[in-house]
């Protein structure tokens, strides 16, 4: 079978393009470390690729959303584990004072314990997560959830709503992370603002003088709100608590399927240097022994022979 000359250097040229060809991808691939550069390297793995990024990136999404709701569920467990405290501290300042012994000075430095009590929780239910956002106000977080002033007919006022602020954490999961004031610092099936009024008649009581002939009682009943209210704060805190532990629970979840996409993302995408650089030095001496050749044949013709 005879082959034209036109035919030889055809497939001479072909070859050479190839062999560029090889050696710019192997080029492009050592210089970014990468076996898949450009999807024609490798269309399935870059699909692949492709498509593992994007979930890598929305796993990282979740992953700063829980460190969010952490910061903020942190911040509120604090917060409300002082106030548990406080309050718990308050009732053993009502149980004192129903000692029939004590002076009305007595009695008078015990109210003052019970001013300081009510600013201290005024703090606590007003609390910020640092950025000027309020804990406890639902969705009214630019305002402060809470008016307290001893002094109006209306000693203290709940400022916020019901809202609760949720955060997508998981491609399955919404969190809510925020509690509304007047049920953290309510009283179950009663006012929105429990803990506060417990206080704030403790107060009024022991500033009467001389004491009601009820003082008994009413301190009593007292003592009943403030434990209620403390009931109410430590179902709320379990609840954050609870919280708490799911997010962990999701953050180790996402830092192992982050570990997971990276691993996967490696196995296509890593490059053996080792080998690439073997492929690269063998296509480019490939590449010249083809030149060299085609230089050779294109300069054979019939009448090289003749004048021979």
């Amino acid at each position: 079978m005879r082959i034209s000359s036109s035919t030889l250097y055809q497939s001479g040229v072909n070859n050479m393009s190839n062999l560029q060809a090889q050696l710019v991808q192997l080029n492009m691939q050592i210089d970014n470390q990468k076996r898949v550069v450009t999807p024609a390297d490798d269309p399935v793995a870059a699909a692949r690729i492709q498509l593992l990024n994007t979930s890598s990136g929305q796993n990282d999404q979740y992953k700063t959303n829980t460190q969010s709701v952490q910061s903020w569920l942190s911040l509120s467990d604090t917060t409300l584990n002082s106030a548990v405290n406080l309050m718990n501290a308050m009732k053993s300042q009502a149980i004192h004072a129903g000692d029939g012994s004590l002076s009305t000075t007595q009695l008078q430095a015990i109210q003052q314990t019970v001013k300081e009590g009510i600013s201290e929780l005024t703090g606590y239910a007003n609390a910020t997560d640092g950025n000027g956002s309020y804990l406890f106000s639902g969705n009214q977080v630019s305002t402060a959830p809470f008016s307290v002033n001893l002094g109006s007919a209306t000693p203290v006022t709940y400022n916020g709503d019901n809202g609760q602020r949720s955060v997508q954490i998981s491609a399955s999961r919404v969190m809510t992370i925020s509690d509304p004031g007047n049920a953290v610092f309510g009283t179950p099936g009663g006012s929105g603002t429990g803990a506060f009024d417990s206080l704030i008649n403790l107060y009024n009581l022991l500033g009467q003088n001389p004491k009601p002939a009820n003082y008994t009682a009413q301190l009593s009943s007292i003592t009943n709100q403030i434990t209620d209210a403390s009931q109410q704060m430590t179902t709320s805190l379990a609840s954050i608590g609870a919280r708490e532990q799911e997010n962990a629970n999701l953050q180790s979840m996402s830092t192992s399927l982050n570990l997971q996409y990276n691993t996967s993302i490696g196995d296509l995408q890593n490059l053996d240097m080792a080998q690439a650089i073997s492929n690269f030095t063998m296509t480019q001496t490939s590449l010249q022994y083809t030149q060299k050749t085609y230089a050779q044949v294109s300069q054979l013709s019939l009448f090289n022979y003749i004048s021979g």
